[in-house]
């Protein structure tokens, strides 16, 4: 399977947003202006810069320890170290997972020819959505992960690529919906990733975000460097109030929920009510979120451009 013509008219130089196209032995991807000349490994076009942008290597936290942050490093090893192909094996864990999907998956139009899956760890996205006929772009830093997405889902309407979302090699409005699933609480500048993420995305598009909700970041003595070191490399932690101070200038309609009511999901009782589909649990969990003081594992932010 060979990169299809229409997915490579989607596909810019990271940097200098120039047209790609094929080497003439199609090993490569180059623009014919610029010197940097991209890989395709197994179909998946590598677009990634070697140059590290200094103004995305602290925040407060690496402030704080007096150090720096590597962040594409640091997600390239971070996908050697875990297969994000394996699914949760706690019941209850798994469960809180699955309705996450679920309402991701409630929320992605009808209609729309390109979805891009940014952060796609274990392709859940493709898996869900590429045997009903959506075309997927499954998209991460590391190379592991999207080789891994397309050998599991081989359809002409998958397609993957190896990206930096602060040097999206995507046309500016060309995408009709992106799924950003617990990915801005790790990134150096929610704002500035928001706002490329929006750049790419179609007029009347939909960008739809999830983060973990008003979460109480904790620390450890990391064994290697001997600083502290948030757990699940988490770097930001946000409410609903929190996160406007980031999202894109002049975006469109916004809407926020917070779900996965923390009480049920505790009590067992989003097991117990598996069985029923999103439209009624949602009800039950709105209310308990409602009755517990907004006591919930979720926040998704959906932006209409």
């Amino acid at each position: 399977m060979s990169i299809s013509a229409d997915f490579l008219e989607l596909l810019v130089h990271p940097v200098h947003k120039t047209p790609l196209k094929t080497s003439t032995d199609t090993t490569l991807l180059e623009d014919g202006i610029h010197p940097e000349r991209f890989p395709i490994k197994e179909c998946v076009p590598i677009l990634l810069t070697t140059e590290l942008n200094e103004t995305l290597t602290d925040t407060e936290h690496h402030r704080q320890a007096g150090t720096s942050f590597q962040y594409k490093e640091h997600y390239q090893n971070d996908a050697v170290a875990y297969d994000y192909t394996e699914e949760a094996k706690h019941p209850v864990e798994r469960e809180e997972i699955n309705r996450l999907r679920q309402n991701i998956l409630s929320e992605i139009p009808a209609e729309g020819k390109w979805i891009l899956d940014v952060g796609c760890g274990g392709a859940w996205l493709a898996k869900s959505l590429v045997p009903r006929g959506r075309r997927v772009i499954s998209m991460d830093i590391s190379d592991i992960n999207p080789i891994k997405a397309l050998r599991e889902v081989s359809k002409e309407n998958h397609h993957a690529v190896v990206a930096d979302v602060f040097e999206l090699p995507f046309r500016k409005d060309s995408l009709d919906c992106i799924i950003a699933s617990e990915i801005i609480e790790h990134v150096p500048d929610p704002g500035r990733f928001l706002s490329e993420l929006y750049q790419v995305l179609k007029p009347g598009g939909k960008l739809i975000v999830t983060t973990p909700y008003n979460e109480l970041i904790r620390t450890s003595l990391c064994i290697h460097c001997n600083r502290l070191t948030p757990h699940n490399a988490h770097l930001h932690s946000f409410t609903e109030d929190s996160i406007r101070q980031y999202l894109p200038a002049g975006a469109g309609k916004i809407s926020m929920r917070i779900f996965n009511s923390k009480l049920l999901v505790k009590a067992h009782l989003q097991k117990m009510l598996s069985f029923l589909p999103l439209s009624v649990y949602g009800i039950l969990d709105q209310l308990a979120v409602a009755l517990t003081g907004k006591k919930a594992y979720r926040l998704m932010v959906v932006i209409e451009k």
